[in-house]
């Protein structure tokens, strides 16, 4: 989340930087508009309550002189429904404010090449691709390789029937070998992290709004989100978003930067938006297994300490 006040005093900076991400401005001239109204009814609801005060001082001053009070506590009775109204209408706008602050995507990095689609992007490095190439693209003669979800069904591992059966679509229920490979891959991988100095962390796998809104899931991708609307509490969709709250309002020492979290979890979530992408196998399902990486480092190292992060 972008901080108002930088907004405030250097919009064109924003500007600038939604323009070379090909962002339209109108948030951004909303976002302004609305700044100004805040500010604006925030002052008279400021002026509303030093009125209050000083006839709260009056009263004060007239009981010690025994003079009558009662014209005044009527004017200050008055006073207190309209500092109620102006308050309201403050928070109110304030509100909506926030929203906008929060929908604003962040400043790219002054080293990001600016283009008009992704035909721009620079390669920045490449790997082994023959692993990942489907049947259709692998040279021919090479030996046939089954797509994941065909061979986990020819091997009994994967049961699709049964998961739509338990929960619906997007769910699948792994099977005996199945089930200890990603048992196996997830000890595995939490082995790796750890070895490199990684701490391992199990968090809550419900986490509250603010948790939520902090890593930027709120209010943007609620509709992706799963909701228990009587506790109001959010089932994460990475375990990104708890580890990266563990040490939200606190001030960390800088002797103790970084600190380096690995985490598995269970991740969840509705793919509200994804309709007819990726639906075989188990690809883009509602209920998946990850094993996360997240640093808490100084800015001024943080490319650095992303680069690590890619290697490991």
């Amino acid at each position: 989340m972008l901080d108002l006040k930088s907004i405030r005093q250097d919009p064109e900076q924003l500007r600038t930087a939604l323009k070379n991400r090909n962002y339209g401005m109108a948030q951004l001239d909303a976002l302004l508009a609305e700044d100004k109204h805040w500010r604006e009814r925030k002052q008279k609801w400021e002026e509303k309550r030093s009125e209050r005060n000083k006839l709260s001082l009056e009263i004060n001053q007239l009981k010690k002189d025994g003079k009558p009070i009662e014209p005044v506590i009527a004017r200050s009775k008055k006073f207190d429904d309209e500092l109620k109204a102006a308050e309201e209408a403050v928070f109110e706008i304030e509100d909506k404010l926030n929203a906008l602050v929060m929908g604003m995507p962040n400043i790219p990095d002054a080293s990001v090449p600016v283009g008009k689609d992704e035909a721009a992007n620079p390669v920045v490095r490449t790997m082994d691709k023959s692993l990942f190439l489907s049947q259709k693209e692998r040279p021919s003669g090479e030996r046939k390789v089954l797509p994941h979800d065909e061979a986990g069904m020819k091997l009994g591992w994967l049961d699709f029937e049964r998961g739509v059966k338990l929960a619906g679509h997007r769910f699948v229920v792994l099977h005996g070998l199945g089930a200890r490979l990603e048992r196996a891959i997830l000890n595995f991988m939490l082995d790796q992290n750890t070895g490199k100095g990684y701490k391992e962390v199990f968090p809550p796998l419900l986490v509250n709004t603010p948790t939520m809104t902090g890593t930027g899931q709120l209010p943007k991708f609620a509709e992706e989100l799963y909701h228990c609307e009587k506790d109001d509490l959010w089932l994460i969709p990475t375990a990104e978003v708890p580890v990266t709250n563990l040490y939200a309002n606190e001030i960390l020492e800088e002797y103790d930067l970084p600190k380096y979290h690995t985490a598995y979890t269970p991740c969840f979530r509705r793919e509200a938006g994804a309709y007819g992408k990726d639906i075989k196998g188990i690809i883009r399902q509602h209920q998946f297994n990850k094993v996360e990486l997240v640093k808490f480092c100084l800015p001024e190292s943080s490319f650095d300490e992303l680069e690590g992060m890619v290697r490991d």
